[in-house]
């Protein structure tokens, strides 16, 4: 692909490009593939120099172009010399912002894959990844299309899987994972799109079809600095959308209406309480899922907790907002499968239940807990044992909120380790226990798996022990190290269960 095709509706600054001292046109500057890593450029690939919280692609444009970079863009014009570019034949393209610029150059290089399918965004602090498994579950259900999905958990083409690496990939392999959509038969694709993807314009230039937006509660304060500053991130996907779009939005929330303030898309709202397009009434939760009616029709599902009747709600008014009738509503939504990791029960014959879930918000820890409060059965004597900590290097404020909202929901709290990263375990243990004033209550166990141990040795028959924090994860990132560990897995093993 040549140059000046690939920087359609890039906004250049300035362009260097003069080779070996003579001047040369973007038609004639051939391009083999795009980077942003410098050490995976290759023979005449164009290399985006991206400014990150740890990193400075600028810093590395020398070794982009030792590898063979032809075409460097970036937003500092000092950082190289328009003299080393001339004499090493590489092209220098100054931008206002890198990482809008690669959005663009990527879309344009695959030949624009989203606009061949209906593009449906959720975001929001909890349920983005309930929320898509269940669109993904309601389209293919009721109008038999091929869906793919890009999310927390996982990516996926229709039946086919592949790991996660980010909530919302980088912008290049979004659209790579777009072309591979398209290219085995998606007519669709739902997405989660994260607060940080929309800061740093990944989602840049996708032409949504429908949006969602399902609550906003603290978490990322540590990238994003205020909670004005997370909404305001949050609010860009609905600000972007077209009057041909549709945005869908949770009512019941306190910025469910404010996220759509000013959008050009119609709006389509879901609640339980205030008034709605879509709403559920006479809302029952069990053990065995929940029932209500929704405009109407009596409906029965086996997803557990309220949190999860706004995750549905969200889903089908996400799938009316595209102009699909769910005819068949009943079965559809009775057949909706959880996404892994979310109140993943797991039975024990001494009687107790464990439920490994990926709460890892004050918010969706409490919802989580009193979910438990709504379905145990009170006719039992039992305890709940809550096990969670708090990921290191990301915001520290939330930990002694969930410290209390633990203490207040649990007969025993466990605090251990989840993801330290770069910080003290005990650290952010000490934090979280700033929150606790039931310290007779409380255990401390910075291992985790010990801390699992310790508590399905506690448990009784009836008990219910909520090890929260990881969910589908499978491993512990410790320092720089990634080390395989897996809730589930731990249960299982300490259990005698495998």
């Amino acid at each position: 692909m040549t140059l000046s095709e690939l920087l359609q509706g890039v906004s250049v600054t300035k362009m260097f490009q003069t080779m070996y001292g003579k001047m040369v046109t973007t038609h004639d500057v051939k391009i083999s593939g795009i980077q942003y890593d410098s050490r995976k450029v290759q023979r005449e690939n164009l290399f985006v120099a991206l400014k990150g919280t740890g990193s400075d692609g600028h810093k590395f444009l020398s070794s982009a172009i030792s590898n063979g970079a032809k075409v460097i863009v970036i937003e500092d014009d000092q950082a190289i010399p328009d003299s080393l570019c001339m004499h090493t034949g590489t092209v220098k393209i100054v931008v206002g912002n890198t990482r809008k610029a690669l959005a663009q150059i990527s879309a344009n290089y695959y030949g624009h894959p989203a606009k061949k399918m209906s593009m449906i965004g959720v975001t929001g602090t909890n349920g983005k990844t309930t929320t898509t498994f269940l669109i993904k579950q309601m389209l293919e259900a009721s109008s038999g299309v091929k869906v793919g999905l890009i999310g927390t958990v996982e990516y996926a083409i229709g039946d086919e899987k592949y790991p996660a690496t980010h909530t919302t990939p980088e912008s290049l392999e979004m659209q790579q994972l777009f072309t591979q959509m398209v290219q085995k038969g998606c007519t669709h694709c739902v997405m989660e799109v994260s607060s940080h993807a929309l800061h740093q314009h990944r989602t840049e230039g996708i032409s949504f079809t429908a949006a969602v937006f399902t609550n906003l509660t603290q978490d990322h304060l540590d990238y994003h600095g205020t909670m004005e500053e997370y909404f305001t991130a949050k609010k860009m996907l609905f600000d972007g959308l077209s009057n041909e779009a549709v945005a869908v939005t949770n009512a019941d929330s306190d910025y469910g209406m404010k996220v759509v303030d000013g959008c050009k898309a119609k709006v389509l709202s879901y609640s339980v309480n205030n008034h709605s397009n879509v709403k559920a009434e006479n809302v029952s939760v069990s053990v065995k899922g929940f029932t209500a009616v929704i405009n109407g029709e009596e409906i029965s599902s086996k997803l557990v907790g309220r949190f999860n009747v706004y995750n549905v709600l969200g889903a089908y008014a996400a799938v009316l907002a595209l102009g699909i009738d769910v005819k068949n509503k009943q079965s559809v939504i009775a057949s909706l499968a959880p996404a892994p990791g979310r109140f993943d029960q797991i039975q024990s014959p001494k009687g107790w239940t464990a439920i490994v879930d990926y709460a890892h918000t004050p918010d969706a820890l409490e919802n989580c807990l009193q979910t438990i409060h709504d379905i145990l059965p009170h006719r039992y004597k039992t305890k709940i044992i809550t096990i969670f900590g708090a990921g290191g290097d990301r915001d520290i404020t939330k930990r002694p909120k969930m410290g209390a909202i633990a203490d207040r929901l649990s007969d025993v709290m466990i605090v251990t380790s989840d993801n330290p990263r770069n910080e003290d375990p005990m650290e952010i243990i000490s934090d979280i226990l700033e929150g606790i004033s039931s310290k007779s209550k409380t255990f401390v166990e910075s291992d985790r798996g010990k801390a699992i141990a310790k508590g399905l040795s506690m448990a009784s028959s009836g008990d219910v022990i909520l090890v929260a924090g990881k969910g589908h994860e499978d491993y512990q990132v410790i320092g720089q190290e990634k080390i395989h560990f897996s809730d589930r897995e731990e249960i299982l093993k300490q259990a005698s269960l495998k």
